[in-house]
C-alpha cells in the first residue's frame, strides 16, 4: 500500500518515487525466497543423489527371446568436511542386484538395513557374491514375504536379494519397525545354510547409520569313512589305527586358514568290522597313513589320498585301506635246474622243525613285532648238498615289517654233482650215437653203463672221486678223471676212430696225390718246352 505525503509548498514533484518503493519490495520478496532456499539446502536428513546402472541379460529359450534387467542402486552422501573451507566428503555405497533407494518422499521413519553374511565360527565376512536371501514379516518367516522397491529411474520390485563381491547388501528400501526374517536360499559350496535370521527393528534409522544385521553360516563338513581289508582274503582286519593329514591349506571363504598342509586333521581307528569313521571336517583333500596295525599284521606306509566333499553333492565315498600280514619266504632251488627243492628240513630258532613244500617253500607268519627269528638247514633230500651251511635270520620291526616290507622272500640254492659223457669222432669231433659206456670208480668197480646218443645222460648221484670211463669193449679208450665237488654239470668226452674218418682220410690222400702227379707234369711240360726252343 502506497502511503501519500503532503506536499510542502516549497517542495517540487518526485517523480521517481513510486519505483523506489516497488525495487525495495521485490528486493525483500527476493531475500525471503532465497533464506527460505538455503535453509532446505542445509538440512541433512535424506539429502541423496540417486544413480542407477542397468544391465540386460539376454537369455533364449527355443525360439523365444527374453531379456532381464538388473539394476545396481548408487546412493551418494554429502557431509562437511571437518577441516572448514566448505569441503564435502562424499561417500559412496552400492546395493547390488536388489536396487536400493527406496521413496525418499515416503520412507520417513523407516529404517535403513545393512546385511553382512559371515562365518559362524569366525565371525569373519564371508566375502562371497551372490548369496542370496528372502525376507519375511515376522519371526523364524512366519510372515509374509516382504517385496521390496527401488523408484529410479522406474519403480522395480525385489522378493530376492543377494550378496556383493564384498559379502554384504542393502535392503533396496526402509523398512517399517517390528520383526522379520531373513531365509537363506543359496549357500556357497564351502558353506551350509543356517536357520532364519531373525531381527527386531525399534528405531529409525538413516542410509549413513543402517541397522546393521549379519547371518551366520556354518562352514559345510563331512566325514571319511574307511574299511580296512586283509589284501589277500579280503576278510576285515580290525584294531588299525590311521592318522587323517590335511594335503593342502584348507582355507574357507571367510579368508581363514582352517588347516595347514601336513596338519593333522583327526584319527581312525577301526571296529571289529574293521570299519572306521572320522570327525567331520572341512572340505578339503586330505591323505591317511597307517599308525597302528593289528597284531601280526604290518604297518602299511602307503598314503590314501582322499577328497572331503559337500554331503549334498555326493554320497560319502569309502576308502579301502589293505593291510597285510607280516611274511617270511624261504624258497629253496636246485643250482643248475632252478627247480624246486620238497621235504628240505630246517630248524627254527625255537627249535621248530620246518619242511619246505612241493614249491620248495617254507612260510613264516604270525611273526611278532620286535622279534627275532631264524632258519637253519637240518637235513637236505639226496643228492642235494651246500658247501657251506646254510642259514638265515631276520628281525621283525616295531612296525612289523622286516627289512622295511609287510612280506619278505629268502632264496636259497642247493646242488647236486651231475656227470655226463659223450663220444665223439677224432676228426669233425661229432657227437656219436649208439655207442655203450661204461663208468667206473676208483676201485674198478662198474657204477653206470648206458648208450650215449640223442639226450645227453646225466649221473646226479656221484661222490667226489677219481673215476674211468671207457668205451665198452675197448679197453684202449679208458680215460681216467676227477669228479668234483662243486655245482653245474661235469663232462667228459671219448673219441673214436669212424668210417667217415676213414673216408676223409682215404679223400684227403687222393687229394693229395693227385696234385703231386698235376705238379710233376707241369714241371717236366715246361722243361721240355725250354728244350725245344
Amino acid at each position: 500500500m502506497r502511503i501519500i505525503r503532503p506536499k510542502k509548498h516549497h517542495e517540487s514533484e518526485d517523480y521517481w518515487q513510486p519505483a523506489t518503493d516497488i525495487m525495495v519490495g521485490l528486493l525483500l520478496v527476493i531475500i525471503l525466497v532465497l533464506s527460505l532456499l538455503l535453509s532446505y539446502l542445509a538440512r541433512k536428513d535424506d539429502k541423496y543423489e540417486y544413480e542407477t546402472t542397468q544391465t540386460t541379460i539376454y537369455t533364449t529359450d527355443d525360439d523365444r527371446d527374453d531379456t532381464s534387467h538388473t539394476t545396481e542402486w548408487t546412493r551418494r552422501t554429502e557431509q562437511d568436511g571437518g577441516g572448514g573451507g566448505g569441503e564435502k566428503e562424499t561417500t559412496t555405497t552400492t546395493v547390488p542386484s536388489a536396487g536400493g533407494g527406496g521413496n525418499p518422499s515416503e520412507d520417513q521413519g523407516k529404517t535403513a538395513v545393512l546385511i553382512s553374511v559371515i562365518d559362524e565360527e569366525t565371525g569373519n565376512i564371508i566375502k562371497q557374491k551372490g548369496i542370496k536371501f528372502e525376507l519375511y514379516a515376522d519371526r523364524d518367516a512366519q510372515g509374509g514375504l516382504q517385496a521390496l522397491h527401488t523408484y529410479y529411474p522406474t519403480k522395480i520390485e525385489y522378493k530376492e536379494y543377494e550378496t556383493d563381491d564384498n559379502g554384504r547388501f542393502y535392503l533396496p528400501e526402509k523398512i517399517v519397525k517390528g520383526w522379520y526374517s531373513l531365509h537363506n536360499l543359496t549357500v556357497p559350496e564351502e558353506y551350509e545354510a543356517g536357520s532364519n535370521k531373525n531381527f527386531r527393528i525399534k528405531k529409525p534409522q538413516d542410509w549413513d547409520d543402517p541397522f546393521l544385521v549379519s547371518v551366520p553360516l556354518s562352514p559345510a563338513k563331512n566325514i571319511i569313512k574307511l574299511n580296512a581289508i586283509d589284501s589277500e582274503t579280503r576278510d576285515p582286519v580290525a584294531d588299525g589305527v590311521y592318522e587323517i593329514i590335511a594335503d593342502e591349506d584348507i582355507v574357507l571363504l571367510d579368508g581363514s586358514v582352517r588347516l595347514k598342509a601336513g596338519q593333522s586333521a583327526g584319527i581312525l581307528r577301526c571296529d571289529e568290522n574293521g570299519y572306521a569313521e572320522s570327525k567331520r571336517l572341512y572340505l578339503g583333500k586330505y591323505r591317511i597313513r597307517q599308525k597302528k596295525a593289528r597284531e601280526y599284521y604290518a604297518i602299511n606306509d602307503a598314503v590314501i589320498n582322499t577328497e572331503v566333499k559337500n554331503s549334498a553333492d555326493s554320497e560319502v565315498p569309502i576308502c579301502e585301506a589293505l593291510c597285510e600280514k607280516t611274511a617270511y619266504t624261504l624258497t629253496l632251488t636246485d643250482e643248475y635246474t632252478k627247480e624246486p627243492i620238497a621235504d628240505a628240513v630246517f630248524l627254527r630258532e625255537n627249535g621248530k622243525q620246518e619242511k619246505t613244500d612241493e614249491n620248495g617253500s617254507i612260510l613264516l607268519t604270525d611273526l611278532s613285532k620286535g622279534t627275532e627269528y631264524s632258519l637253519t638247514l637240518d637235513e637236505l633230500p639226496a643228492p642235494y648238498r651246500t658247501s657251506e651251511k646254510l642259514s638265515t635270520s631276520f628281525k621283525v620291526n616295531k612296525k612289523g615289517q622286516i627289512k622295511g616290507d609287510a612280506k619278505y622272500d629268502f632264496e636259497a640254492t642247493a646242488y647236486a654233482i651231475r656227470f655226463s659223457a659223450t663220444v665223439e669222432d677224432r676228426l669233425l669231433r661229432n657227437d656219436v650215437d649208439g655207442v655203450n659206456l661204461t663208468l667206473y670208480d676208483s676201485d674198478g668197480k662198474p657204477v653206470s653203463s648206458w648208450d650215449v646218443g640223442g639226450t645227453d645222460h646225466i649221473i646226479e648221484d656221484l661222490e667226489p672221486g677219481t673215476y674211468q670211463l671207457e668205451i665198452a669193449g675197448r679197453s684202449s679208450t679208458r680215460k681216467t678223471f676227477e669228479v668234483k665237488d662243486v655245482g653245474g654239470l661235469q663232462t667228459q668226452s671219448l673219441y673214436i676212430w669212424t668210417a667217415l674218418d676213414f673216408v676223409l682220410i682215404f679223400a684227403g690222400v687222393a687229394l693229395l696225390v693227385g696234385f703231386v702227379l698235376l705238379l710233376v707234369y707241369l714241371i717236366r711240360r715246361k722243361k721240355k718246352v725250354k728244350t725245344d726252343g
